[in-house]
């Protein structure tokens, strides 16, 4: 752990913690791979802010015990940074908080942290780098600086994802590049809660918690994948389905989903469309989804709705409670019920910035 200290009264204070990912990459000589110790690039970076903006910033720095290239991201690595997110808020009270990690997998990560530190009382903000710091054409520093602009525009709590020229909500963000700056996107509209949701707890249910997966569906799909697919993820399926939630419907397919969901593994489905939503109602194929016991996922993202059924299924819901918690709009990641107007937090927080 570093930590640089000022004594400057207004300095911006944030914690950053490096889990690797393109943004520290060398090649040595078997391919780009991550490397550790790179808390003094780092910190050239943040003064390279500081001579440019005027502007103070006390930081505190640390790595993963082993920096990993995101690509091997496991279901446990966003509740590691949250839990490490969580203690550093609580103990050095910062304005926000940096996450340094690789691109392939942020927006799956983000979405996790999100629920996991939906109560945070600080924003948490992701990036990386397309290009490695050191190698021309870097774009290390400027996500960096563009994480520090936008934890000193103070937007709400919430966890974002800062790439390129935009600042994105983690629940609605997506990669859509890999060979572009702006890497990342908004999918959909951020339409927070209307009203505050109730609280959950922070930590998982005594129980080992139960995996979940995601399965795209696609003309000719076999329902031993899908049978597979459930048996490998107990703890939920969420299917990306055709538009507003159809898929082959066949007998063996639907009894397939009837007896998981009757056994307490719970089907969510989302649409593969970037816009509109899953209506269960609408086609004959959806009403058997449904009637099998198929949980809507309505407008959510892959990642946000693969993330929420983790984190619900870790926190030990399930029948009914589980239903509930993935249909209402927690923070953001579900657009509101019709006739509740969308709302923009902190709008300047959220404007792409030019490069």
């Amino acid at each position: 752990m570093i930590t640089r200290r000022t004594t400057h009264p207004t300095a911006l204070r944030i914690q950053i913690l490096y889990t690797g990912g393109t943004f520290g990459m060398a090649d040595q000589g078997a391919g780009m791979e991550p490397r550790s110790g790179i808390a003094a690039e780092v910190a050239q970076i943040i003064a390279g802010y500081e001579e440019a903006t005027g502007r103070s910033v006390e930081f505190g720095y640390a790595e993963f015990d082993r920096v990993i290239d995101s690509g091997a991201a496991d279901s446990n690595t966003a509740f590691r940074i949250a839990q490490w997110v969580r203690y550093r808020v609580e103990s050095e009270r910062p304005h926000g908080v940096v996450v340094i990690h690789g691109t392939d997998t942020m927006a799956y990560v983000g979405a996790r942290v999100a629920f996991e530190l939906r109560d945070l009382a600080a924003p948490v903000v992701l990036t990386g780098a397309q290009i490695p710091l050191g190698q021309p054409g870097s774009d290390a520093q400027h996500n960096v600086h563009l994480v520090l602009d936008s934890i000193a525009a103070r937007p709400v709590p919430g966890t974002y994802i800062a790439f390129g020229s935009g600042l994105h909500p983690a629940v609605r963000a997506s990669k859509r590049a890999c060979d572009d700056y702006d890497g990342f996107t908004t999918v959909r509209q951020f339409t927070p809660p209307p009203s505050p949701v109730a609280s959950l707890p922070h930590r998982r249910s005594a129980a080992t918690p139960r995996p979940v997966g995601l399965l795209t569906v696609f003309p000719g799909l076999h329902t031993d994948l899908l049978s597979a697919a459930i048996r490998q993820y107990p703890g939920g399926v969420v299917l990306e389905c055709y538009g507003s939630g159809t898929m082959p419907h066949t007998a063996e397919v639907i009894e397939t989903i009837r007896t998981a969901t009757r056994r307490g593994t719970p089907i969510v489905v989302i649409t593969q469309c970037d816009s509109g939503s899953v209506d269960l109602e609408r086609y004959l194929p959806g009403r058997t989804l449904l009637d099998a016991g198929a949980i809507s996922g309505g407008d959510m993202t892959r990642e946000a709705a693969l993330a929420k059924l983790a984190y619900l299924v870790d926190l030990g819901f399930s029948s009914g409670r589980l239903r509930d918690w993935m249909t209402t709009n927690m923070l953001g990641e579900l657009s509101n019920p019709a006739g509740a107007p969308p709302v923009s937090p902190h709008e300047d927080a959220l404007t792409a910035r030019s490069r």
